[in-house]
């Protein structure tokens, strides 16, 4: 006999996870698993199942499908043939489908309303189980909802899979099925497209910043000098993964250049290297840091991230990004009057269609010539 176990989501509502177990010589043979948003549709998914396995041959037809390539399988097999490897957000993601139950399914069964209710079950805030066990307890499952544009950028790199892995694979993947899918999602908006973002921090908000990391650095000189950071990620215009990964041998201070090492790009980031031009700026800034360590910023991402998200949400600023601090300098680029030949060999854009998103000009000149900051994002560390 199944189990039905009742979940509350982030909302209050509740959630329903069936599981069947069969055992034979006290061996577990079959493991299925499925949630529900009612009781109801628990049960009767239950009994659905369990009249099936009743019928002759009916265990043995279940035990042979959960032998066949599950999406997990698959997953595994597409990682280990790449190889340059994936970026750290696309691997994440397909971790994340081989944590869910949705990846002991049989991917060569996969119907499109399968594709659209783990889209769905992604929309409400399902959880994957986590990487670390100790981190496996029911508070760990609690729904945290998502965008459709996060859904969309997990459906996506599961359609990278559905699409090329079948050969790696050796299934049959189930494209037509994952395209009609896909077709339902956008037009019922459950997946969309991120909208471009054209923020960019105003010289009154990173007055806020600076003055909040300049304090708190002064009162505790081991915390992340994010007084430094802030205005290398707007003077390199760079990404901040690339920031925190650069290396003393990567800054060739003689010919005012630095080699960005696997710059991420939309098909080839692993060996993608690029020697780019670098401001006297951020040149100005870089040599400010003390060469103790093989990076010229060794700090861990994860805390740059929070350090930042803590201090807008403290200072009040609205919708500011990290990310949107390189927004700011590549746009001020443009403002000084660079070309876009030139604006590229400093950001590492290979394409104009990539550059037309920063060139909202909202003035001309340098809006940093005389920053009151400048003396002390400069001075020695």
């Amino acid at each position: 006999m199944g189990t039905i176990t009742e979940r509350l989501k982030a909302n209050g509502k509740p959630s329903f996870t069936v599981q069947i177990r069969k055992k034979k010589n006290g061996k577990v043979i079959l493991n299925l698993v499925e949630t529900f948003a009612s009781e109801q549709a628990a049960k009767s998914w239950l009994k659905r199942r369990e009249d099936a396995l009743k019928k002759p041959g009916g265990l043995e037809r279940a035990v042979k499908a959960k032998t066949r390539k599950s999406v997990a399988d698959c997953i595994s097999d597409y990682i280990d043939a790449s190889p340059e490897g994936f970026g750290k957000s696309k691997s994440q993601m397909l971790s994340y489908f081989q944590r869910l139950d949705f990846g002991a399914s049989a991917i060569e069964d996969l119907l499109a309303r399968d594709f659209v209710k783990i889209a769905m079950e992604l929309l409400s805030g399902l959880q994957a189980r986590p990487v670390d066990p100790q981190r496996d307890t029911p508070a760990h499952y609690t729904f945290k909802p998502r965008k459709p544009q996060t859904v969309n950028g997990y459906m996506v790199t599961l359609g990278t899979l559905i699409r090329f892995g079948g050969p790696i694979c050796g299934v049959t993947m189930p494209r037509a099925e994952f395209e009609e899918a896909m077709r339902t999602l956008q037009h019922q908006k459950i997946v969309t497209k991120s909208a471009q973002r054209t923020r960019r921090p105003t010289l009154y908000e990173l007055d806020l910043l600076m003055n909040h990391f300049v304090n708190g650095y002064r009162k505790n000189p081991r915390m992340v000098p994010m007084h430094k950071i802030v205005p290398a990620a707007i003077f390199e215009t760079h990404r901040q993964g690339a920031i925190l990964s650069q290396t003393w041998e990567d800054f060739d201070l003689e010919n005012e250049e630095i080699t960005i090492r696997n710059m991420k790009h939309p098909r080839q980031t692993q060996g993608n290297d690029m020697t780019l031009s670098i401001q006297q700026e951020a040149r100005a800034i870089i040599e400010s840091m003390p060469r103790t360590e093989d990076r010229i910023f060794p700090y861990n991402s994860d805390v740059v991230s929070r350090r930042f998200t803590d201090a807008c949400k403290l200072l009040g600023i609205e919708d500011l990004h990290f990310h949107d601090l390189r927004h700011e300098g590549i746009s001020r680029l443009f403002e000084m009057g660079l070309t876009i030949p030139q604006v590229a060999q400093i950001s590492g854009h290979q394409s104009w269609q990539c550059l037309k998103r920063y060139t909202q000009i909202k003035q001309r000149g340098d809006k940093y010539d005389g920053w009151k900051w400048w003396d002390l994002v400069t001075a020695p560390l």
